[in-house]
């Protein structure tokens, strides 16, 4: 009996399918018999043509044989390379922005709507061919930066590198181009050999403030022995922003915490778009510390008998993509080092003790320069006299000449004889 109501309640929802799928047939299948009777065309003269730095204008034109009627006709669009994108538009032209030293190519072809149904023609395929130039001459390892000025205006400074089989002789060329407007580099950097490897741009027309737009360098090159291969690159403005250094950093202690506050740097984003790095170093110890923060003041316990040194810097955050780290902001120090601050008692009181020393010994020494003063010693007679009583008179009576012996003298009578060589 269960087999029998379980066999047919299975008959019954597949007599409900069925119903449904007739249904469906029925309503659609005029439609599809007559969009088999309509024939879609592919757009005939598509074009590719370079239209500004690193942009290629797309354009084509509908099939005169294409019927219209009550059809919605759109145009299906994929870029081959030098990157892979699809799209569909309803216009009969598009550009797009791409670097083209390697060549462009796409194709694109009819679509056509009618009541949620859609055909599709076959595709039609244009490209252009890369430069001239030869391998290994166009410029490497290209870099860019901007910078927004305290004049409310985006600098741009770039670096390459020539190619490996570029002549000494190369010249390199740099050119810009934002949104419509392109401009030449004016103020390069040479290596040894003469050639250009950097260009500086202190004032550009790029719009601060803008979200993801594209910057386009171009770079191309002359030589006398090689033809100089182009080379582009598409750069998004804020992610190659150098951001300004947060302003007005100051650094307090609040009982046992370190406070420390600052402004947003100098940006037309508003302060909710950045986020900063706190970078605290322990001057006792020497630790170290980096943490992330995105409010515009920090709070830290800290050992208050330690001396810290604290810096910090800023970048984009949920308003664009990240670009370069700012500069770490000046040095600021909070606290006293103990260990410190006795070293320089210990050498305060060693220099005290010397100078009084030396002090008391300088008075010392004045004083006995005094007591000399007042109390001068006997001189010493300068004239010495000759000794009448010659204690030897054996000596005495050798003289050599009789002028030593006075006249009635002591020694008067007695005769004086030569001295012999042994006396001496």
């Amino acid at each position: 009996m269960v087999f029998l109501t379980d066999h047919l309640n299975f008959m019954a929802s597949m007599m409900r399918v069925c119903l449904i799928l007739l249904w469906i047939r029925i309503l659609v299948q005029p439609h599809i018999l007559q969009l088999k009777a309509v024939q879609v065309f592919p757009p005939i003269n598509f074009t590719l043509t370079v239209s500004a730095l690193a942009q290629v204008l797309l354009s084509w034109k509908p099939s005169p044989n294409q019927e219209q009627k009550n059809y919605t006709i759109r145009y299906d669009v994929k870029i081959l390379t030098p990157v892979f994108e699809e799209y569909d538009t309803t216009k009969t032209h598009s550009f797009q922005t791409a670097v083209l030293h390697n060549g462009f190519s796409a194709h694109v072809r009819t679509l056509l709507f009618h009541k949620g149904l859609q055909m599709t023609s076959d595709w039609v395929t244009a490209e252009l061919q890369p430069p001239p130039g030869a391998e290994n001459t166009a410029v490497t390892d290209l870099s860019c930066v901007t910078h927004f000025t305290v004049s409310s205006t985006v600098s741009l400074h770039c670096t390459w590198l020539p190619g490996k089989e570029a002549p000494e002789d190369t010249k390199y060329f740099l050119f810009y181009r934002y949104e419509t407007y392109t401009e030449e580099c004016q103020d390069y950097i040479k290596d040894k050999w003469n050639r250009n490897v950097e260009c500086r741009f202190s004032v550009t027309h790029i719009a601060p403030g803008e979200i993801d737009e594209l910057i386009v360098i171009h770079i191309n090159g002359s030589s006398k022995y090689a033809a100089i291969k182009p080379f582009q690159q598409l750069f998004n403005q804020n992610a190659i922003e150098k951001v300004n250094v947060p302003r007005n950093v100051t650094v307090f202690l609040e009982q046992n915490d370190l406070v420390a506050t600052w402004e947003k740097p100098l940006s037309t984003f508003p302060k909710g778009c950045f986020e900063y790095e706190f970078y605290l170093i322990n001057l006792k110890s020497g630790n170290e510390q980096v943490s992330k923060t995105y409010s515009h003041d920090f709070r830290l316990r800290i050992d208050v008998t330690g001396r810290y040194s604290v810096q910090i810097r800023a970048n984009h955050h949920k308003c664009a993509v990240n670009g370069f780290w700012s500069d770490w902001s000046e040095t600021l120090y909070i606290g006293e080092n103990k260990q410190e601050n006795l070293i320089v008692w210990s050498l305060t009181v060693l220099c005290v003790s010397t100078c009084s020393t030396v002090t008391l010994i300088a008075i010392v020494c004045k004083s006995q320069h005094m007591w000399r003063k007042l109390f001068p010693p006997i001189p010493t007679p300068r004239i010495k006299f000759r000794d009448p009583f010659p204690n030897h008179y054996e000596r005495a009576r050798s003289c050599p000449s009789e002028t030593w012996l006075e006249p009635g003298g002591l020694a008067e009578g007695l005769p004086c004889s030569a001295l012999h060589d042994n006396v001496f």
